[in-house]
């Protein structure tokens, strides 16, 4: 007996469970429902066919689809009364193997020298007493760098671009901890610190690798990224089918004798609403059909992520689901009343949730600043987007600045007496806190105006501004604050700050070169912390405080662990923290938030806690 698609074959007929009117029947068939739309989506997206009960039209679709395969020609060559596989021409040459490009070289030599400062640390006789923790390092970075240089080739998945990204926060929270530990370790300061240098080396080259993976498919200049994989693209088509499926009844599950046809409801006013307000253009979508047909359209046209399907869907998704959007903001109007109130449909609700979650699929996503970053400046005119703003090239001179200081750093305090550890920690700290602004403007959306992660960014430059102060003011640095409180009550901490200043006003005088990139860095316009940031801004940079703050806060063992000379720093990590808080008193942010709290387990314990506030 053959069903049509998307049916239930239990029947009325059937016995156990799958009886008409229990609840073994709703389970079941809404299981083979998702099922059997599952296999229709399938065939449908991939082998383009009307009907995929039709065996016919499947043949065709899949010899259409693996057109390119050897079978598929040999099945054509079977037609046609040849043999089934045709030999291969002769004279044809293998393909050669790729060649490895000037990244591949740069990855090869950057991991080499991590891997020879590991082992160093590993075999040390210094570092006997600590040889797991530092073969744990081991284990961590190693695995840390083979999964980023993987993510590192597929740019054009947005999965893998963010994956990349926490592989560079990784590294370079190691490298910092590297820095850090050496500063603390008489005798082994520049063993530490070779393995930071090499971390950020490997850092380097996965963000020019992943730029290189775009520019590789020939994005030019395209202005288009997905926010979301393909799979999940389809994911979220398939949410908007069941969603309507279960608005306008067709979901294969019966009401019960005491419930309230919500989906039914809404479903009858929406389709009277949408004609009496001039939009029956919009009652298409109200269609399974219609629906599927649009988004199966725009998944097609992305091409399984390749450049052209993203520069075709770049210029045409905006247009194409621009009903979407619409739909979202007439129908509810649908559910007003005459008292101004509101009907609620969850079955409504979910359909229109599900349209704007795949209309947002198609909003443009950052990462085009990483292309940028990864190809020479000369080759922007004419094979690339030229149209770039001011902010492109102030992350470029950052870059830079950053490199230099890093440069500087490493030798500034070689002798690691207990004096240099403070301002070298805080020098260390800069670095970090430079590597999260230039991932954050990375990842921008190279509008302008700026968006979320410029405004992030602020919190890390409000971070290097309270380091400067420290560096170049000392005491008299700040006026109030966090800093000016904390030594008020407590002189040493006054006394520490006094001599962190003379301690690197002698290491510096002369390295005129330090000067100039501090100049340079407070020239980039993207490096200044406003006078005035609205709410929404400010809870950004709250957000970035606390998770700095809470690493700070966490950073102690761990650093004891690895450094047993740093039970004697306890004033190190005094340092940190208040940094962070002045930071925050300097970004107006003058409360970091905090984490909500868990919901109760159970109701009784909801109603406990209202009863104790009464």
């Amino acid at each position: 007996m053959t069903f049509p698609p998307n049916s239930n074959p239990g029947g009325s007929g059937a016995s156990g469970p799958s009886r008409a009117g229990s609840s073994g029947h709703s389970r079941n068939g809404g299981a083979v429902a998702a099922v059997n739309l599952a296999l229709d989506n399938i065939l449908r997206n991939h082998l383009r066919v009307n009907d995929p009960r039709n065996a016919k039209q499947v043949a065709d679709g899949l010899l259409s689809y693996y057109q390119d395969s050897p079978q598929a020609a040999g099945i054509r060559q079977e037609v046609s009364g040849l043999p089934y596989l045709p030999a291969a021409p002769r004279g044809t040459l293998p393909a050669s193997a790729a060649q490895p490009s000037s990244s591949d070289t740069e990855f090869h030599i950057a991991n080499g020298d991590v891997e020879k400062a590991l082992q160093d640390l590993t075999s040390n006789p210094l570092t006997n007493d600590i040889t797991p923790e530092m073969q744990g390092w081991g284990d961590s970075i190693r695995g840390a760098i083979v999964q980023g240089h993987a993510a590192a080739r597929q740019g054009l998945d947005p999965t893998q671009r963010d994956k990349v990204m926490s592989v560079r926060r990784q590294l370079g929270e190691y490298a910092r901890m590297a820095r850090f530990v050496g500063s603390l370790s008489p005798g082994m300061t520049q063993n530490f610190r070779r393995l930071g240098r090499a971390l950020d080396e490997v850092s380097a080259v996965l963000l020019v690798t992943l730029g290189e993976s775009l520019a590789s498919v020939g994005f030019a200049t395209g202005y288009y990224l997905l926010q979301v994989p393909l799979p999940e693209l389809q994911q979220r088509r398939d949410s908007v089918v069941f969603a309507l499926r279960n608005f306008n009844g067709g979901a294969q599950q019966s009401y019960g004798p005491d419930d309230w046809p919500r989906g039914i409801d809404a479903y009858r006013r929406l389709y009277k609403w949408l004609e009496e307000q001039g939009q029956g253009d919009l009652r298409s979508l109200l269609l399974e059909n219609e629906v599927a047909q649009t988004m199966d359209a725009l998944i097609t046209r992305a091409q399984n992520g390749t450049s052209e399907g993203l520069r075709a869907l770049g210029v045409t998704a905006q247009l194409d689901i621009e009903r979407f959007r619409r739909m979202a903001i007439v129908a509810p109007g649908a559910m007003s009343r005459e008292d101004g109130h509101f009907d609620r449909s969850p079955p409504m609700e979910s359909y229109l949730q599900a349209l704007e979650l795949f209309a947002e699929t198609f909003k443009p996503a950052g990462g085009l600043r990483l292309l940028r970053i990864a190809r020479p400046p000369i080759l922007l005119y004419g094979l690339y987007n030229m149209n770039q703003i001011e902010d492109d090239n102030a992350l470029f001179d950052l870059i830079a600045v950053r490199g230099t200081l890093a440069t500087i750093f490493d030798g500034l305090f070689p002798s690691n007496s207990s004096r240099g550890v403070q301002p070298q920690v805080l020098l260390d700290m800069l670095l970090l806190v430079l590597d999260r602004g230039i991932d954050l403007l990375a990842l921008g959306s190279a509008t302008k105006e700026g968006g979320p992660t410029e405004w992030r960014a602020v919190a890390f430059w409000a971070i290097a501004s309270v380091i400067q102060q420290l560096l170049q003011g000392g005491n008299a640095a700040f006026g109030a604050g966090p800093i000016a409180d904390y030594q008020r009550l407590n002189p040493w901490f006054g006394e520490d700050l006094t001599q962190i200043k003379l301690d690197y006003a002698n290491a510096t005088l002369n390295v005129p070169g330090l000067k100039r990139a501090f100049h340079r860095f407070g020239a980039i316009p993207l490096t200044e912390v406003p006078q005035a940031l609205d709410d929404r801004k400010q809870k950004g940079l709250a957000e970035e405080l606390r998770v700095q703050g809470s690493l700070e806060e966490r950073w102690e063992n761990l650093v004891r662990t690895v450094a047993p000379e740093a039970g004697d720093q306890q004033s190190v990590f005094v340092l940190l923290r208040k940094v962070i808080e002045q930071a925050a008193f300097e970004a107006k942010v003058h409360h970091l938030p905090r984490i909500a709290p868990a919901l109760p387990q159970q109701f009784e314990q909801s109603l406990d806690l209202i009863a104790r506030r009464v």
